[in-house]
């Protein structure tokens, strides 16, 4: 009989101790759910909270330009160009929309002589792989440029930004909200699929967020060298309680649009951000058309 009552004891304690780890394990996850639902109600409340307060519903409509502050349209932005190993980009992007950055700044692994605002990362092999560029890359600027300026965007050297739809896009955000928009992330699904162009917009609160909590913790943010950019500044930020924007306009269309052979009716916002460039020519060709090109009779 004591075999059996031992037996029945120590059955008792396993089951105990498994419905404890269930459990644990159960509340850790209502937990990280409970803190990313919290900062996603805060952003939209912050959102709902500035666009009643300006009582003007054009707002959400970024076509509607003339009926914004101009007032709050100038916030700092430092536009962050990643370079490649041998890309020869910096000059094209800086006599074309880099004009329009408040700084521009051009980061390449292993440069040697710095050339308008170029800073050489990634000083060793292991340092070579895309995520550990964007981690490198991310605490210098957050050292350097947090208290100085309100958004960040990183593109890289292939991309050809319209500041001014930025701009119209951030009116209605404050820098101090923990938000991102990732290009990635207008066909962002429940399942973590991503898709679409390359570049990150993040407010400063993101960029505080990411490098005081998550750039040091493995457990939230992965430490290896090897892994997507896109997948893994998603996955840190969302650890950290910094939400994904919306990154597409009032019909659903991208914001930041692939490459130009990819335009076809319908295919993109009228306030697209962003379009990708394979060669210099394209920087001077965008230039030209958005900023030169006169049609008459039209406003």
């Amino acid at each position: 009989m004591n075999f059996v009552k031992q037996h029945r004891q120590r059955l008792e304690l396993l089951l105990m101790l498994l419905l404890g780890l269930i459990c644990g394990s159960c509340l850790s996850k209502l937990l990280q759910l409970a803190r990313v639902e919290f900062y996603e109600l805060y952003a939209s409340q912050q959102f709902t909270a500035d666009t009643v307060s300006n009582a003007d519903n054009s707002l959400m409509h970024p076509n509607n330009n003339n009926n914004k502050n101009n007032s709050n349209t100038e916030q700092r932005i430092l536009c962050i160009i990643t370079l490649k190993p041998k890309g020869k980009r910096q000059q094209d992007i800086a006599r074309t929309w880099g004009r329009r950055c408040q700084k521009l700044l051009f980061i390449r692994p292993h440069a040697r002589k710095p050339k308008l605002s170029i800073v050489g990362l990634a000083k060793s092999r292991t340092d070579s792989s895309s995520w550990a560029r964007t981690r490198a890359n991310l605490q210098h600027v957050h050292n350097r440029y947090h208290k100085k300026y309100d958004w960040f965007l990183m593109v890289t050297d292939e991309t050809y930004v319209i500041m001014e739809n930025l701009q119209h896009l951030l009116i209605d955000y404050a820098p101090e909200m923990p938000i991102y928009f990732d290009s990635f992330s207008w066909l962002y699904t429940q399942q973590g699929s991503l898709s679409g162009a390359g570049g990150n917009v993040f407010s400063s609160e993101a960029l505080r967020r990411f490098v005081a909590w998550a750039h040091d913790n493995s457990s939230i943010c992965s430490n290896h060298n090897y892994g997507i950019r896109h997948v893994e500044i998603a996955r840190c930020f969302r650890n950290v309680g910094v939400v994904a924007g919306k990154s597409h306009d009032e019909h659903g269309l991208p914001l930041f649009v692939n490459h130009l052979s990819n335009i076809t009716e319908g295919c993109c916002s009228k306030s697209a951000i962003s379009f990708q460039c394979v060669d210099a020519s394209c920087f001077y060709q965008m230039e030209y058309v958005i900023y030169r090109l006169r049609a008459f009779g039209l406003s």
